[in-house]
This record gives C-alpha cells, sequence and structure tokens, in this order.
C-alpha cells in the first residue's frame, strides 16, 4: 500500500496524468481480481437447480424449467454475489464485461438457455 502512495506522489510531483482516460477505445481500464461486471451462467454446467434463484435477495432470477433457462434481469440484480457463492456446481460467476448502457430497457433482461440437458435436476417442476 506504500509502496503505490509513493509511485502516485512520484506521478504528481512529476505533473503526470494518473486518471485513466476512459471511456477512450484505445485505453481499457485495468480491473482487480475482484471486480464484479455481470452475472453470467455457464450454460454447459449449470443444472437448473434453482438455488441461485433462491438465494438471490431482488428475486432478479428466474428458473424456467419448462423452457430450460434462466433469466436474469441486470435492472434489478444488486450484484451482492450470493447466487455466486450458492452455485454448488460453479456455473454463475462475475464476468469482466460491466458496460452496459443502453436505451433499451429489454437489453437489460438476459436469457442463458441451457445447453447440457443431462445435468438437469428435475425435482422442482
Amino acid at each position: 500500500m506504500l509502496s503505490m502512495l509513493k509511485e502516485i506522489l512520484s506521478l504528481i510531483i512529476k505533473r503526470q496524468d494518473v486518471t485513466e482516460m476512459y471511456p477512450d477505445e484505445v485505453v481499457k481500464p485495468l480491473l482487480t481480481k475482484r471486480a464484479r461486471g455481470f452475472v453470467s451462467v455457464d450454460t454447459y454446467k449449470c443444472t437448473l437447480c434453482g438455488l441461485c434463484a433462491e438465494s438471490c435477495p431482488s428475486k432478479s432470477i428466474k428458473i424456467d424449467q419448462h423452457n430450460l433457462a434462466i433469466k436474469i434481469n441486470y435492472i434489478t440484480c444488486l450484484f451482492c454475489g450470493y447466487c455466486v457463492n450458492k452455485c454448488p456446481e460453479q456455473a454463475i460467476v462475475f464476468s469482466k464485461e460491466f458496460e452496459g448502457a443502453s436505451k433499451k430497457q429489454d437489453a437489460f433482461t438476459y436469457t442463458f438457455n441451457i445447453i447440457n440437458i443431462s445435468n438437469i435436476k428435475r425435482g422442482k417442476e
């Protein structure tokens, strides 16, 4: 931490830019390992067990057993990580994608169609 402060102070003294020029197309911001982008579902690992939807405090995740899909509403999602921590198959992860600006409300609801049908647990139909 101290070395980082020394580096920043040296940049300030030398009058060099410290701020990244975002959203410049050439320069992308450096994300930390713990950065949280959108929640993403690995459609091959998912078993549609429903634990992610049960753990979601904002009820942003809906399991569609009939169409074999997971629907996530990013407008109401809190990005809390409960679904990521609860998934026994580690099928839900935080992606590094965070740029989601849109003028259309439909762009914030995403459907993940499950690919590996043999994994699906049909206990909650």
